[in-house]
């Protein structure tokens, strides 16, 4: 779409800011209040897909449900007759890949990026969605107006809805991709490779892997092959985190979030949240004091004990030698008889 393109009268297209397999995002000017906005338009062939398009008016409407500072704001899907769109705030930053791609981020960033993916979520759980998509693509970082991190979650075209409403925003359907999988297997839960029903606890999962993946700098488990990648969810377990990391809050909850077995991972946000309020593990408890009887002497005692064998060791060695002696007297007599 070429630059000064308008879009139903309204946004001008300004710029390319990002290309996907289906669609396109430009930054546009909204010409009714002046304001920046991010247009998400599908390729001319994938607009003649009716489930491509259903997936992208389903991730419109989820979106517009969510009320936290950390969803996507986005309007619903138009169709001018040309072209399927959305229209969403245009968020000024870099997805969380980019930022991982650098190395370890520090222990407080990354909780700052917990924190607001789970507020997000948690209101998303909330409302009976899944994102089934969780990982550093799809979290934007931006600068926050304080001046910290603003972490905004967004492409729930793929979420999954577990609370049986129907019709509408609530609708379930089966989303396919040809030659692919609904998730990216680096991400993806146990359950979710073995095509289980998925809970909230899946998202939980990826999360972790999330941010596990920002504290060292890569994933738990990484194999170029996808269904070797997914085998690694099932049945290899999680390396551990760094030892500093790993004695935190944050770093044992990320540990717990990753938990194969189901019912030992967060099942709610909220839990999350509550491990990261934990406090700070205690230090390593130190040694019992060993029984009276087991002790090393005090330093004057050993001193003592020194001077003792000092005057009695003459008496050990005389009775060395007198041993010695003896032994060799033997030996010559008996050779003497055997002559």
């Amino acid at each position: 779409m070429d630059r000064g393109h308008i879009l139903q009268g309204r946004y001008q297209i300004e710029e390319e800011v990002g290309r996907g397999s289906f669609g396109v995002v430009y930054r546009a000017l909204d010409q009714r209040t002046g304001e920046a906005v991010a247009v998400k338009v599908l390729l001319p062939w994938a607009s003649q897909d009716a489930e491509l398009r259903h997936r992208l008016k389903r991730e419109a409407e989820l979106a517009g449900r969510l009320h936290s500072p950390h969803a996507v704001r986005t309007e619903g899907l138009t169709d001018d007759g040309q072209h399927a769109f959305v229209v969403m705030e245009f968020l000024d930053g870099h997805e969380l890949a980019r930022f991982v791609a650098g190395g370890p981020l520090a222990p407080n960033q990354v909780e700052q990026i917990a924190r607001q993916t789970l507020d997000v979520l948690g209101e998303a759980h909330a409302l009976g969605v899944v994102h089934r998509d969780i990982k550093p693509h799809n979290l934007f970082i931006c600068r926050a107006a304080t001046g910290g991190l603003l972490v905004k979650v967004f492409d729930f075209g793929i979420a999954k809805i577990v609370g049986g409403q129907e019709g509408g925003v609530m609708e379930t359907t089966k989303l396919t991709v040809s030659g692919g999988v609904l998730g990216t297997p680096a991400y993806m839960s146990p359950e979710q490779c073995r095509g289980d029903e998925l809970t909230p606890a899946s998202d939980l999962y990826s999360l972790g892997i999330v941010l596990y993946e920002a504290l060292t700098g890569h994933v738990p488990f990484e194999d170029p092959n996808p269904v070797r990648m997914m085998m690694m969810h099932l049945e290899k377990p999680v390396p551990p985190l760094p030892a500093p990391v790993a004695a935190m809050p944050l770093g044992r909850a990320v540990m717990r979030a990753l938990e194969k077995d189901l019912n030992k991972r967060f099942q709610t946000a909220s839990e999350f949240f509550a491990a990261l309020d934990a406090k700070e593990a205690p230090p390593p408890a130190s040694s019992p004091a060993p029984a009276l009887g087991d002790r090393e002497p005090a330093p004057a005692a050993t001193a003592g004990k020194q001077a003792a064998d000092t005057v009695r060791r003459p008496w050990k060695w005389a009775l060395v030698a007198a041993v010695l002696v003896a032994i060799v007297v033997v030996t010559v007599a008996v050779i003497a008889r055997l002559m």
